[in-house]
């Protein structure tokens, strides 16, 4: 991998995260629960087309393994939650949400 790769790879994993950091709650707070699906649409779907989408995507994939985005936001949202103090226990399920649901992209991924 060369070091831009490198960096792509870092900014495409840091910019879902960022990004539902920054408005997915806003919009919730707006619109309720259709916030939250409006929040899905042009959150997720423009930054997975970036990552992965394009022709040359921020996310460089290499070898037999596949990260995907969801990996990234658990990460995210749980750095930034222990920054702001919240406890690791009140993390777990959304952790465990976030590692399977990668874990079963992996695996669709591998039959497809």
């Amino acid at each position: 991998m060369s070091a831009s790769q490198v960096l792509t790879t870092i900014l495409g994993g840091f910019l879902l995260p960022f990004i539902i950091l920054l408005l997915w709650g806003r919009l919730v707070d707006r619109f309720g629960a259709w916030g939250g699906w409006l929040a899905a649409v042009i959150i997720i779907g423009p930054i997975w087309y970036l990552n992965h989408g394009m022709n040359h995507p921020l996310i460089v994939q290499q070898g037999p393994v596949f990260i995907d985005m969801g990996f990234a936001t658990g990460l995210g949202v749980l750095t930034y939650g222990l920054c702001k103090g919240i406890s690791f226990k009140s993390h777990r399920a959304n952790l465990l949400a976030a590692l399977l649901g990668g874990c079963l992209a992996g695996i669709i991924l591998f039959i497809l």
